[in-house]
């Protein structure tokens, strides 16, 4: 029986999670889960949970995201739970909650892979991550959202998905689990309106993509 329990993975093994990813080998990354699945006695699920970079604090997903991996990311996907809906604003089960959303983590620069899709004008992933349950209103370690390192980054397409996504939540503001009065705020800054928001940010508090490519 497999174990629920985190392996503690060997850099060698993250490496070649994380490089087969970049690179989009799709078949050698599933034989590498398989292969450590195998060896670690426990599921695929928790070899793709325990497969993050110790230093960057990035994931399979972030590397997806980054090089616009539309065609590997559903795969990945399938490894891992359906999300659990909550029901009457009560938090998941202990089962559900056992494992921190792959989708929603946070890198060490607190961006997690939506930011990263967003900066990179990764439309098609931007809308899989968002379908899967990814939470736009998330900012990373410079007070971010994803949708404004797309503004700032010239990404008008990924913008305008994301203003559309973001209206239809905060038509339900108020409920568990929404963006608060503060990240309406930001999204009306952020809409299209004449002057750009990100006209005047900072470029050193920029989201930080290091070696988010293949090679």
């Amino acid at each position: 029986m497999a174990s629920s329990r985190s392996p503690s993975l060997t850099a060698d093994d993250i490496d070649d999670l994380l490089y087969y990813t970049r690179v989009n080998e799709k078949d050698e990354l599933l034989k590498t889960i398989d292969e450590l699945a195998q060896k670690y006695q426990c599921s695929k699920e928790t070899i793709l949970q325990a497969g993050i970079d110790p230093e960057s604090g990035n994931s399979t997903l972030h590397y997806c995201a980054a090089n616009g991996l539309a065609d590997l990311l559903p795969t990945l996907f399938q490894i891992l739970p359906e999300p659990s809906p909550q029901v009457n604003g009560a938090a998941p089960s202990a089962q559900a909650s056992s494992f921190p959303s792959l989708i929603n983590r946070q890198n060490a620069q607190g961006s997690t892979p939506l930011h990263w899709a967003s900066l990179n004008g990764q439309l098609p992933v931007v809308k899989l991550l968002i379908e899967a349950g990814a939470d736009m209103w998330i900012k990373n370690s410079a007070g971010h959202l994803a949708m404004f390192e797309a503004e700032r980054a010239d990404k008008g397409e990924v913008v305008q998905y994301l203003l559309e996504a973001g209206g239809k939540e905060v038509e339900s503001l108020g409920h568990e689990g929404q963006p608060s009065s503060e990240d309406v705020q930001d999204i009306d800054a952020e809409a299209p309106s004449g002057e750009s928001a990100a006209a005047g940010a900072d470029k050193d508090t920029d989201v930080t993509m290091e070696e988010a490519g293949p090679g």
